[in-house]
């Protein structure tokens, strides 16, 4: 698998950079994560191999985070909207094993 796989990091400011970049020079818009698949993809260009990333949100779900960079605001699309205005439960749990088992029934 190894030879297959290859993980990578980037930093903040990198992922910043290349979603202004690909909104300038594309016209597409990325979110955070989606610009770390892209970037593991375009940030080594050692072989002439062809990739595939996948989007995994709408920027707009990182409005705070990608709108300064690009300089607009971002609709939200109404599910997603919905979404971000339903209330989240958070459980509290006691940061042990047994408390885990015991919340997931197990």
């Amino acid at each position: 698998m190894r030879a297959d796989v290859e993980g990578v990091r980037y930093a903040d400011d990198q992922v910043r950079e290349t979603i202004k970049r690909t909104f300038e020079r594309c016209g597409y818009l990325l979110d955070p994560h989606s610009a770390i698949g892209y970037l593991g993809i375009t940030g080594r260009r050692e072989t002439e191999q062809v990739g595939i990333f996948l989007a995994t949100a709408h920027p707009a779900k990182f409005a705070e985070i990608v709108e300064p960079i690009v300089g607009r605001s971002i609709p939200k699309p109404k599910p997603l909207a919905e979404a971000l205005a339903r209330p989240r439960p958070i459980l509290h749990i006691d940061a042990t094993l047994e408390s885990v088992k015991e919340t997931l029934g197990g």
